[in-house]
């Protein structure tokens, strides 16, 4: 200890106290003492121990210590937990009575380290011994959980698992016990018990046989019940006689019976003993007995589970009776025999029980169409996406279940309760312990909870005092029943009495005037503030909430002070309520900081199922907007500041996240609930008056007054916001139907709920779009709301059709004005609950046509399906819009798939509108595309194309009536484009994704499942029956008010089309794809006009007639125009008055179908043959195709010939054409080809003409500035399309388009509508093409660059204008010279670089006079204007490498002119980089030499980084025009030319090589390029022999080099060697170097050097190939057959320069040699010998070979042919047999195959006898020596064959021994 003071401080030195010691000393002292502990529990003296380790505990420093994220008291946690886990062990070793304490400890040790298993498994035995197995199991669960392998905790938890009963967790730990030890006999048995499926009937199965045992676990005999000691000092006097109570079933309403019918009469008469007999009494002990036929859960036997409705289904109102009646009759009997067993799997009961098809039991008793309801529509109600809500719904389902089996449960629970009371006192005592049950276990059993309270009422003066538990109980069932609007207070004045009660209880041990005074809680004064309050609000806090009584029983307390609120809000009182509900609100708070649980169940209530905060904080909120609404909202509506309006009330009114529907106080208006829907009427509007608008707030204020309304409607009960609905059955004072008829205000009520159904089925359109216009998907927040509708629509049309509809069909009667309101409700809540659906973008495409089926089918059955609001089934309001929502989804299925098969634009398949037309992309060439995408779309906004697909307006439908078709067009417009865009994206969105793509089986039943819907809708609307023909299996359901239909005459079909015509015109293209099917069937009477009017035909005559199209050009657009157009149409002089009348009197009395069926059938069909497969336009097929869809429009142009949608149309199908016949041609027919069909051409530049024609009537016709401009542009790009160099027309090497002067009138045709379409529209993409134009006119270069830089001023982001402007430079760069400085100054305006560009005007401005004539200066000059061109030059490859840089990689065409740029700039290293740079288009990294180019994709991807220039200079560029197929297939043919002559001059032979091999075997442009394959053969070629000359003209040895080169040559000869005629033609290959003679003469070389290196085997080989490649070689031209004879000289040459190295030279015989004649396996051994002789001047004559390499030959191999001059074969060496049998095979081969060769006679053999050899002496003409007289293969033969073996034998037996040997 020490202490501190001023040094002068002489006064206080007295008073002087000690500090205070440190926490580190405070911390060692602890540490000591719990050390000090530890040794008395080691010595076993527990009480010092206890002491110690307390004393440590109850430390300020180790009780403070929580436990969180604050590492700062970590140790002394870790002390804490030490100190608690012996000091557990310290109680335990005390006895049993400290068990309590010792649980205590281990429970707060788990708290602070839940990580330790050695902890959860003494906390788990404990409670064991303790009885409390829940604790016990958990304990063991968590111990798995720290150490999944501990065996204790295993064990341990199986036995526990069996003392609970539960057997399916039983299950899993034994299996779990077994996957670690397979043989664990303890796991083997619970599982083969449990698993057992035959046992003896009415004896134990399952987990009942087992009996939990361990050799340290201690458990309670849990299979008996406890005696009930009943206290026996506050009963009442008994009687000694008992009293038999027989029920009629084990339930509490039926107990609650028998006891009523004994009290009931006491009370009326009094308690008489009679004589004679034994009198009812209530206070004589009761014995109950249930009947014999009633069967109680507990006993061991198979039972019939009773069957379940659907998910979602629920039980009607009222049915629990039956329900039990028939469940009771199927129950077997003893009842009281048996304990009651544990709780055990349902699953594998059922399992157990099952038989083969037996059926699920049906308790419904015919069909309940109310129930219809929920069976087809709960399943298609949205999933919530948060979690929480995911909770409650499984809660939701669970209490369901729970539901179901509560019959069970009940009947075990009584059986339960009679057995515990069987030593009763009586009826009152047997009633009293009945309410206390229930109150303690919160009975939940609804048509039993009045006759509780009649009990209640009978039992209130008995004797004995009720807990404050039963009473609260009371008072909650009370205020349940007494909330119904339909009942009176007289329950609400119960519910006070019984909280007097609770009060009266327990003043005398606990005053309340300290613990409720309201002084100490907030004042009412603070409660009328303007602010929400949250659970947390200090408003509601109070110290004195902490006294003992409320703190032990907060729970309890929380409910009394919310029943004491919610009477007082009933009374008026609302300062009183809003005191209590805070101080309830408190009480739960607290409850939540000391159990983590801020919630009381409340089952037995109806209303309120629970008490949460957020429940007490609504009805606090609720009673503050009571005080707002007198006067402060109303003076914000008056001054419209409605945002803060919202702001204020929106915080007040959703407070909670989740409430139960509360019914309303009363009907009069002055309770909560009519306050609450003031509130919401005041937030909608002012929601309304919000733009933009809050969606969420909007359909939350919707929300919640539906299911205010509902409730006060009485329609029944649903979940509160969740997925599982379920109809719950309730008392018959709240049942609905009662409520209905006992209450006069129900009608208005019922009214109230129609009209917010009808405003919800709006804001339902308003919020598609409010998403729509924001651009988002829909929020979780919207989503769950949407959830929260769809459940409350469908609990109104679940209470409809049961109270209204039902009844409807059953009594078949004319329905009254209200029966036809809730019929008009159905039909909105059906068509709500659809769109709702529609509006979640997760929604699959085939769920939302599940929906709209089921929803037709329930409408069907009520015969609703037509109806609407007109009645009479006039308006047909649910087919319209599932007729128009089922169309979107056809066409958005067929259009996704469609571009799933092709990469094209979004764009390319939106359907053309109507009045609106937009061309598609696919309609056009490629080239032209992103022209009309970015100028030339209509100007309408999106805004005023509201009308969603599936809207119907409620002021006014559509009717279909003939003579109503106009008001009709007038009332409902038509869909665009944009609607089915943002459709799309909806009904669409799981198509897209990449993960998740339907297969071809799944499309076609997703399609068959919407012609199905969609025929059904159309049968039932129209009458259409599609499914007359005899493909459908099925026939079409007729309901009631459908339409019949029958269409075999012209008259009839006229009918159908006069209905609906008006349809159809009011449609845009997705409403006229179903109609396709319906205008077909009618085309069959109208195939085509008549002959009359076909004769004349006005519209061929104006495509085939001769007009200058160069002067309509120049008329285009001006006064006067169209009347020269419709003369051109009309050229006989008439007028379009005259023409129409001629229609009149040819097409009556169906000119309104004439006119109006080919326009609407055009618009229908799929027209675009882009969607066929590939190459489908270039057959026969596709030609009639595009006939047929032509022929449509030309049709209803002989009738209407002055609509622009059929013109501009009729345009789009012929240059669609185009497009396909030269894209398709491109890529599977060559040029050559192309020129060949006479067909194709002609067919081109007739749809071309046809186009262009179109397109001039189109442009008369057009009323807009955006439609002259989109037409003006399309004729340009015609135009500009007949200019261009690409295939199949040109080949880029010869063929080239002529620049005649009909070449020149295109130019200036394109260049004039071009530049009229930039007046109209400042767009790029005209300024740019006008200057490619300027260009090919060869008008300045100025001009043609002012306007690329138009087009990048325009657009600067577009690649396109800024590639060109810089080619185009380099271009004029390279073709004018570095001397020209008029070029040199105007290229330098357009400087990339603006430092450059400063420095090179500079330079450019001192140059510029020519005065002085000097010699020097002229000379600095031209440095100076060469320094300029280098800069210009190199500023334009900079410009370029921008092009290709980033994601403009594989834009190809800079890349080109950045190669061509380098090449043709000649420096040092530049042709390598030109090499280098081409190479990304031909190269991989697998791949040498691949195609590696891509169609540039007009398509701008959003979103992406762009790459940042170079030198500082930012481009940020992007591809804005896409690149036809043609012009891609141009690209690839141009670029492989240029990147052929690179390799060659780069001598790159290793890639030409791959080139040549790779352009033969390519598949994917094998027909576009294989007039390319000579050329790439040919540069290869080049390149070798470029190589080879090099290689002789080098120092170095060229030996292997040389040879290696020439291999090459002759490995291209054996391939393509018919081809060196045409490569040596060919105009890039021809050269001096190259010719046919040269090449042949190094295929000659070759085997020269073959021959004089002796590779004989190579020799063979090349031979070999010879042979296969030409089959006769004689028929080969001269070069050819030279070479093959030259080989085979060759060969032979080699053959016998081997024979004759090997050949022994010594002659004659030794004294050795046997002469004995013997005969070995057919070869004859004799005397004679063979000798061999060589003329060697025969040898090397050969008069086709170059005799300098004879010569060269001879010179080498003559030394050792010279020695074989008449010598005697003999064996060889045995070195050289392996050699000789080479050369037998050798010489064999060459016997096969050289027959047709003739060879110089240079080989003489002979015969030689013996003795003359051994003489020595044998010349041939000495008798006896034999000369052989065969031919050379023959005598190579023999020579090989006798220097092998040794011997001389016949050439036969030679033959068949070679045969032989090459078999092997």
């Amino acid at each position: 200890m020490f202490s501190i003071a001023a040094i002068n401080d002489t006064d206080s030195r007295g008073q002087w106290e000690p500090l205070a010691p440190t926490k580190e000393a405070q911390e060692f002292h602890l540490t000591q003492a719990y050390h000090d502990g530890l040794l008395k529990l080691q010595a076993k003296d527990y009480e010092k121990a206890r002491e110690l380790l307390e004393s440590v505990l109850k430390d300020p420093l180790i009780s403070n210590a929580e436990v969180d994220n604050n590492t700062t008291d970590g140790h002394l946690l870790q002390l804490k937990f030490l100190v608690l886990k012996n000091l557990a062990t310290v109680f335990l070793q005390q006895g049993s009575g400290h068990y309590e304490s010792a649980l205590r400890c281990y429970l707060q040790a788990v708290e602070i380290d839940n990580k330790d298993s050695v902890v959860w498994n003494q906390l788990g035995t404990l409670s064991c011994s303790m009885g409390s197995l829940s604790i016990s199991r958990w304990a063991f669960e968590q111990g798995l959980l720290c150490s999944p392998n501990n065996w204790n905790c295993m064990e341990k938890l199986l036995e526990v698992l069996i003392a609970i009963g539960d057997e399916v967790a039983c299950l899993s730990v034994a299996e779990l016990i077994l996957r670690h030890w397979p043989s664990h006999s303890r796991a083997l048995h619970v599982k083969n018990t449990i698993e057992e499926t035959e046992s003896a009937p009415f004896a134990p199965r399952g987990i009942d046989k087992l009996e939990p045992k361990h050799v340290r676990l201690k458990f309670h005999d849990k299979r008996k019940a406890p005696d009930e000691n009943l206290d026996e000092g506050t009963a009442l006097k008994k009687l000694n006689q008992n009293i038999e109570l027989q029920i009629a079933e084990a339930s509490w309403a039926a107990l609650i019976d028998g006891l009523l019918g004994i009290l009931l009469p006491l009370n009326g008469c009094g308690s008489e003993v009679g004589t004679g007999k034994l009198h009812r009494s209530g206070d004589v002990r009761l014995s109950i007995l249930f009947p014999p036929c009633a069967e109680i859960v507990m006993e061991p036997v198979e039972k019939k589970e009773p069957t379940l409705p659907p998910s979602g289904e629920g039980m009607p109102p009222n049915d629990n009776d039956s329900q039990r009646a028939s469940n009771s009759k199927e129950k077997e009997s003893n009842l009281l025999e048996e304990q009651p067993q544990e709780r055990r799997s349902t699953r594998l009961e059922s399992l157990r029980s099952r038989k083969p098809g037996k059926e699920e039991l049906d308790f419904t008793a015919g069909k309940d169409l109310a129930k219809i309801v929920l069976q087809l529509l709960e399943p298609f109600v949205i999933s919530k996406p948060d979690s929480k809500d995911s909770e409650d719904i499984d809660n939701c389902s669970v209490s369901c279940a729970d539901q179901a089996n509560s019959l069970d449960m009940e009947s075990r629970d009584v059986a339960k309760f009679v057995r515990e009371t069987s030593k009763n006192y009586g009826a009152y005592h047997i009633g009293h312990l009945l309410l206390e049950h229930a109150a303690s276990k919160s009975l939940v059993c609804r048509d039993a909870h009045v006759k509780f309270l009649e009990l209640e009422k009978l039992l209130r003066n008995w004797g004995q005092d009720r807990t404050p538990e039963c009473s609260l109980f009371l008072a909650e069932l009370y205020y349940d029943i007494g909330s119904s609007p339909s009942n009176s207070n007289e329950f609400l004045s119960e519910a006070s009495y019984h909280l007097c009660k609770i009060i009266e209880s327990v003043a005398l041990d606990h005053p309340f005037h300290s613990t409720f005074g309201n002084k100490n809680f907030c004042s009412f004064k603070s409660f009328q503030g303007t602010d929400a309050i949250s659970p947390d609000s200090s408003i509601c806090e109070s110290s004195h909430l902490d006294s003992s009584l409320l703190s032990n029983k907060s729970p309890f307390w929380a409910r009394y002070f919310w029943l004491s609120g919610k009477l007082s809000v009933r009374d008026g009182n609302k300062a009183k309520a809003y005191e209590e509900f805070c101080i309830s609100m408190s009480l739960l708070a607290k409850n939540e900081n000391a159990d983590n649980s801020c919630m009381v169940q409340l089952p037995h209530c109806k209303i309120s199922k629970e008490l949460t905060v957020e429940r007490i904080l609504h009805e606090i909120n609720l009673l503050k907007v009571d005080f707002l609404l007198e006067k402060t909202l109303g003076e914000m509506i008056e001054k419209e500041v409605y945002v803060e309006c919202v702001t204020l009330l929106a915080p007040l009114l959703f407070s909670a996240n989740s409430l139960s529907p509360s019914l309303a106080s009363d009907p009069k208006g002055d309770g909560v609930t009519p306050v609450e829907l003031s509130a919401l009427d005041i937030l909608i509007k002012a929601c309304q008056k919000i733009k933009p608008m809050d969606m969420e707030v909007y359909l939350t204020s919707h929300t919640r007054k539906l299911q205010i309304l509902m409730a006060l409607a009485g329609m029944g009960e649903c979940v509160a916001f969740g997925k599982a609905f379920h109809q719950k059955s309730v008392s018959k004072m709240l049942s609905g139907p009662e409520m209905v008829s006992g209450d006069g205000t129900s009608k208005h009520w019922n009214d109230l709920v129609t009209e917010e159904v009808k405003e919800i089925l709006q804001c339902v359109s308003q919020v598609k779009n409010f998403i729509d216009q924001s651009g988002e998907s829909n929020g979780i927040g919207l989503v769950s709301i949407f959830s929260d509708i769809q459940s409350l629509l469908l609990a109104i049309m679940y209470s409809i059709a049961n109270n209204v509809l039902y009844k409807k069909s059953s009594m078949q009667v004319n329905a009254d004005q209200l029966e036809q309101k809730q019929s008009n409700c159905f039909i909105d809540a059906a068509i709500a609950f659809c769109k709702l659906q529609h509006l979640d973008s997760s929604v699959t495409v085939k769920s939302q046509v599940e929906l709209i089926v089921a929803t037709h089918d329930l409408l069907a059955e009520y015969g609703l399906c037509c109806a609407g609001e007109g009645g009479e089934g006039e308006e047909a309001t649910f087919l319209k819009f599932a007729i128009k929502h089922l169309l979107a989804l056809d066409m958005k299925l067929k259009s996704s798939f469609n571009s799933s098969s092709r990469e094209i634009s979004p764009d390319d398949r939106q359907p053309s509108n109507d009045n609106d037309f937009k061309t598609s992309e696919n309609e056009i060439s490629s080239d032209k595309k992103v022209e009309r995408m970015c100028g030339t779309h209509n100007s309408e906004s999106i805004t005023a194309m509201k009308d969603d697909i599936e809207g119907i307006t409620s002021k006014g439908t559509l009717s279909f009536s003939g003579q109503e078709k106009d008001n009709a067009i007038a009332l409902q417009k038509q869909c665009t484009n944009v609607d089915k865009i943002n459709l799309g994206e909806k009904c669409g969105h799981q198509l897209d994704e990449g993960d998740d793509e339907l297969s071809e089986d799944e499309k076609e039943e997703l399609e068959l499942m919407i012609d199905n819907a969609l025929d059904q809708c159309f049968f039932c609307l129209y009458g259409l029956n599609l499914r007359s023909d005899s493909s459908y299996d099925d026939e079409l359901a007729v309901h009631k008010n459908t339409s019949r239909g029958d269409y075999q005459t012209k008259e009839q079909c006229a009918d159908v089309f006069q209905y609906i015509l008006p349809s159809a015109k009011a449609s845009s293209r997705t409403g006229l794809v179903k109609l396709r099917r319906v205008l077909r069937t009618i085309r069959k009477h109208f195939p085509q006009p008549p002959e009359e009017i076909l004769a004349g035909n006005i519209i061929d005559k104006f495509f085939d007639a001769d007009l200058c199209e160069e002067e309509l050009s120049e008329m285009a657009g001006s006064e006067g125009y169209l009347e020269t157009v419709t003369k051109m149409l009309f050229p006989d002089g008439g007028n379009l008055k005259q023409y129409k009348a001629s229609l009149l009197r040819s097409s009556e009395p169906y000119l309104d179908v004439y006119s109006n069926l080919y326009y609407f059938l055009a618009q229908s069909e799929e027209m675009n043959a882009t969607d066929k497969w590939p190459g489908f336009v270039l057959t026969k097929e596709g030609e009639e195709f595009v006939q047929q869809n032509a022929n449509l429009f030309k049709y209803d142009l002989l009738y209407n010939p002055l609509r622009f949608e059929s013109w501009q149309r009729l345009a789009n199908i012929y240059d669609e054409e185009v497009d396909l016949l030269l894209n398709d041609g491109s890529k599977h027919i060559n040029v050559s080809g192309w020129r060949k069909n006479i067909t194709l051409p002609q067919r081109v530049e007739t749809s071309r003409r046809r186009s262009r024609r179109c397109l001039l009537i189109s442009l008369a016709l057009a009323k807009t500035s955006e439609q002259q401009c989109e037409i003006h542009e399309l004729l340009a790009l015609v135009y500009y399309d007949s200019l261009q160099n690409v295939v199949p027309f040109y080949d880029q090497r010869s063929l080239v388009p002529s620049r005649d002067a009909v070449w020149r009138i295109y130019c200036e045709n394109s260049m004039r509508h071009f530049k009229k379409a930039l007046m109209h529209k400042q767009d790029w993409s005209h300024a740019f093409y006008i200057g490619k134009l300027c260009e090919k006119l060869g008008y300045s270069y100025e001009t043609s660059l002012s306007y690329y830089d138009k087009a990048i001023a325009l657009n600067p982001s577009a690649v396109d204008p800024f590639y060109r402007m810089h080619a185009s430079r380099l271009k004029l760069l390279w073709d004018c010279g570095k001397q020209n400085v008029e070029v040199l100054k105007v290229l330098s305006t357009y400087f990339f670089s603006q430092s450059l560009k400063d420095a090179a005007m500079d330079i450019i401005s001192k140059i510029t006079p020519e005065t002085s004539l000097l010699e020097e200066d002229k000379m600095d000059k031209t440095e100076k204007r060469e320094e300029v061109w280098n800069m210009l030059y190199n500023d334009c490859l900079s410009a370029l490498e921008i092009c290709v840089g980033g994601d403009l990689k594989h834009f190809h065409k800079a890349r080109f002119m950045l190669a061509q740029g380098l090449y043709k700039k000649g420096g040092r290293g530049d042709l390598q980089k030109a090499k280098d740079e081409l190479s990304f288009c031909f190269r991989s990294s697998r791949s040498c030499f691949t195609i590696n180019m891509w169609e540039i994709d007009g398509m701008v991807k959003k979103g992406k980084r762009k790459a940042p220039g170079l030198a500082g200079n930012k481009k940020a560029l992007e591809v804005n025009l896409p690149e036809s197929s043609r012009k891609f297939i141009t690209c690839i043919r141009k670029y492989l030319l240029f990147y052929l002559k690179l390799l060659e001059e780069t001598g790159d032979i290793c890639t030409l090589d791959r080139a040549y091999v790779s352009l033969r075997s390519d598949k994917r442009f094998s027909l576009c390029i294989e007039d390319l394959v000579p050329v790439a053969l040919g540069r290869h070629i080049k390149a070798l022999v470029l190589s080879i000359n090099q290689v002789e003209t080098a120092a170095t040895d060229p030996a292997s080099s040389f040879e290696h080169q020439l291999e090459k040559i002759f490995g291209l000869f054996m391939e393509q060697g018919t081809l060196w005629p045409e490569i040596c033609s060919l105009p890039e290959i021809r050269s001096p170097e190259i010719s046919e003679s040269s090449l042949y003469g190094y295929l000659h070389q070759y085997i020269v050097s073959l021959e004089r290196n002796g590779k004989l085997e190579t020799l063979e080989a090349i031979n070999e190939r010879i042979r296969k490649r030409f089959k006769n070689p004689k028929l080969s031209n001269s070069n050819c057959a030279k070479v093959c004879r030259h080989a085979s000289s060759a060969w032979y040459r080699s053959i016998i320069i081997g024979l004759a190295s090997i050949t022994p030279l010594q002659s004659g015989f030794s004294n050795e040699v046997q002469t004995l004649s013997q005969q070995t396996d057919g070869v004859v051994e004799s005397s004679q010998q063979l000798c061999v002789d060589l003329q060697t001047h025969e040898i090397w004559n050969s008069s086709f070979e170059d005799s300098t390499h004879l010569e060269s030959l001879q010179a080498k191999w003559n030394p050792t042919l010279a020695k074989i001059n008449n010598i005697v074969i003999k064996k060889a060496s045995d070195g050289d047999l392996e050699t000789a049998n080479s050369l037998l095979r050798s010489s064999y081969n060459f016997y096969r195959e050289s027959s047709c060769v003739m060879l110089p006679s240079s080989l003489n053999l002979s015969l030689v006898p013996s003795r003359l050899v051994k003489e020595k002496q044998f010349p041939l003409s000495m008798e006896g020596v034999e000369p052989l007289d065969l031919s050379n293969p023959r005598k190579l033969l023999l020579w090989a064959y006798t220097l092998l073996n040794g011997r001389y034998a016949s050439i036969s037996v030679v033959v068949k021994y070679c045969e032989e040997n090459a078999k092997v």
